[in-house]
């Protein structure tokens, strides 16, 4: 078999140095345009959607410039205040490590951030203001905070109505309600979102933790942080980046055939 020529050889390295350098920068980009950054994000919208004397998610923020941003509320104890700004630290669900959320320093595990996941999904895909989007929403802040949900139910009861609090606690808890001692055993829906299994793809969700003021550290939740943690859905960029990096690599495949066709038909000429 005789030698490449050199021409090839030379086209053919740098075709690969390009493709790797190429796929290298459309992973980067393509995990996510937000993740892993330090962002400012400011609340602009409580939704409107109010029970029980408290407003349920989602609502609505800028988030790193990007406007009416709808975010879900994980954090029943902290509080967010309408309007203000603040800097958050921002991680996709799939890089989530017990150091790098607040409810994470707070001593949170992967497995109620994964019911968090499954109960934010359904708020989102809830209509606004419907009985389940506010269900949802109290069990999501459930997850973290179970005994504070379940004190304040307790202690603001709602006795009419489309969905009273007896009702509310039944449907997060299960058989145990706001008053006994719950377990993924009593069912409802926190049983529920506990016992979800991760889609094939993993959620495509992004958690946005607040930072200490004036800092780039994060604020461990219920410790008095400045807003609340709040999770979002990728935005659109990560699926745009997708087709770009699809594009370019129809583009370089097409290139280097191009490319291999051009030298062959000069060597065959020689």
């Amino acid at each position: 078999m005789s030698p490449l020529p050199v021409n090839e050889l030379r086209n053919r390295v740098t075709m690969k140095r390009a493709i790797r350098v190429f796929l290298w920068v459309g992973a980067v980009l393509w995990a996510s345009p937000w993740a892993g950054a330090q962002i400012p994000v400011s609340l602009t919208s409580a939704g409107g959607s109010v029970y029980d004397g408290i407003y349920v998610s989602p609502y609505y923020a800028t988030v790193n410039g990007v406007p009416n941003t709808p975010i879900v509320c994980d954090d029943f104890a902290d509080e967010s205040r309408l309007p203000s700004s603040w800097s958050a630290s921002v991680v996709s669900f799939s890089s989530i490590t017990p150091t790098n959320t607040s409810w994470g320093l707070a001593g949170g595990t992967l497995s109620q951030y994964n019911a968090v996941a499954y109960l934010t999904l359904q708020v989102l895909n809830q209509i606004p203001g419907s009985t389940g989007q506010i269900i949802n929403t109290f069990a999501d802040w459930a997850v973290f905070d179970p005994s504070g949900v379940a004190g304040y139910l307790t202690s603001h009861p709602l006795t009419g109505g489309i969905l009273t609090t007896a009702d509310l606690c039944t449907d997060i808890f299960g058989t145990a309600g706001c008053s006994g001692s719950w377990s993924i055993s009593s069912g409802g829906l926190l049983a529920t979102a506990y016992n979800a299994s991760v889609p094939g793809g993993g959620y495509n969700l992004e958690v946005i933790s607040p930072d200490l003021a004036g800092s780039t550290s994060l604020c461990t939740a219920e410790k008095g942080c400045a807003a609340q943690e709040f999770i979002a859905t990728v935005p659109e960029g990560g699926a745009a980046m997708a087709y770009l990096l699809l594009a370019g690599l129809c583009c370089f495949g097409a290139m280097f055939l191009r490319s291999r066709r051009s030298i062959g038909a000069i060597s065959a000429a020689q």
